[in-house]
């Protein structure tokens, strides 16, 4: 039977504790398995930074969400809603491995409007063409998680794969992203 030592000074020669090795840090799930691109949106008077922020696996699928530099960030938002017009997108439902069932999307669709503490309203679009997979439905309980990234996103898309190069070059890659406004 292995014997198992409780005290370093029971190690035999040459054999070190784990914890005295630099665990150092690690990147985080969003570094390691996602790429950031933006999509850059101001308002029509060209005042108001609304870009968006696509966060690309590698097997086509996108978490759509908003860019820190947001303008609804800096005025405090207080609610979501995915029911746009006659569509609830919070209803979307998906079967199977081929995703049936998902609303196709392009990339001016509207997948939700957030609302700011002084009333104004902004539109989350899809930014790619693909399907709808799923709604973040754990942010109309706690809209603080929209500013996280990776648990902060609105929708989930799923591009086709013929679409996928097309997708990413409409897009700003993060080294080229610059924000609309500064804050």
């Amino acid at each position: 039977m292995e014997k198992f030592y409780l005290n370093e000074n029971e190690y035999p020669e040459g054999v070190s504790s784990i914890t005295k090795f630099d665990t150092g840090e690690y990147p985080s799930v969003v570094d390691r398995y996602f790429t950031r691109f933006y999509h850059k949106k101001t308002s029509e008077d060209g005042n108001e930074n609304e870009d968006h922020l696509i966060l690309y696996h590698s097997n086509r699928v996108c978490l759509i969400g908003l860019a820190q530099s947001h303008i609804a960030f800096k005025k405090g938002i207080v609610g979501i809603t995915y029911n746009i017009g006659n569509c609830d997108r919070s209803l979307n439902q998906v079967k199977g491995k081929h995703k049936k069932g998902g609303m196709n999307l392009q990339p001016l669709t509207t997948l939700a409007i957030i609302t700011c503490k002084d009333g104004s309203e902004y539109k989350v679009l899809s930014c790619v063409t693909g399907k709808l997979i799923e709604t973040n439905d754990r942010l109309k309980g706690n809209l603080n998680k929209l500013s996280i990234e990776g648990s902060g996103y609105v929708a989930i898309v799923l591009i086709k794969p013929e679409n996928c190069e097309k997708a990413k070059s409409s897009l700003v890659s993060e080294k080229d992203y610059i924000p609309s406004c500064s804050f």
